[in-house]
């Protein structure tokens, strides 16, 4: 019975410092450092309200320039940060007129989960004008896998695409 006590306690314990770790932890500061990867790749974040919250980060209307050009506006990206279960959700993109025959012409939502139960994959859901998406990143395959089960305006991207029995999925490896 004393042994079975230690354990739950060692167990409650580990749970709080673990919660007052993700509290705790420097939010502001992650978000800074994809701010100057992104600036290396020639895309800045600009005129965003950016807030932290208790398990996360909140960026509200965000302008996203590639080299100096506006090329889109985001309404929303919240990040939560659980540890166990991390959630990237995106609301509202909307790209520039000029960038159409590439890119889509909004993201009405989309959503990325990183789950300690699947260590080797960030799932992927989307939905905007393009229709539909789902899929995954797959670290232990080196391998970006989207399928599009309901799609509406794709021709600024039917060229990546291909088809299955499923339908059409884009997939690409990488080292």
């Amino acid at each position: 019975m004393q042994m079975v006590k230690k354990i739950i306690g060692a167990i409650v314990g580990s749970f709080i410092i673990l919660l007052i770790i993700i509290t705790l932890a420097p939010k502001d500061e992650l978000y800074y450092k994809l701010e100057r990867e992104l600036e290396k790749k020639g895309v800045v974040i600009g005129n965003e309200k950016f807030t932290t919250n208790l398990l996360g980060v909140k960026i509200e209307d965000a302008n996203i320039y590639l080299k100096g050009i506006n090329v889109a506006h985001i309404k929303s990206i919240n990040l939560d940060i659980f540890l166990i279960y991390d959630r990237l959700t995106i609301d509202g993109v909307t790209t520039d007129k000029s960038i159409h025959n590439f890119v889509p012409k909004s993201i009405d939502h989309a959503e990325a989960i990183f789950s300690i139960l699947k260590p080797y994959k960030i799932s992927i859901d989307a939905n905007g004008s393009f229709g539909e998406i789902v899929g995954g990143l797959y670290f232990n395959m080196n391998k970006l896998f989207i399928r599009v089960p309901k799609p509406k305006d794709i021709s600024a991207f039917r060229g990546f695409l291909k088809r299955d029995a499923k339908g059409l999925y884009y997939e690409k490896f990488f080292k």
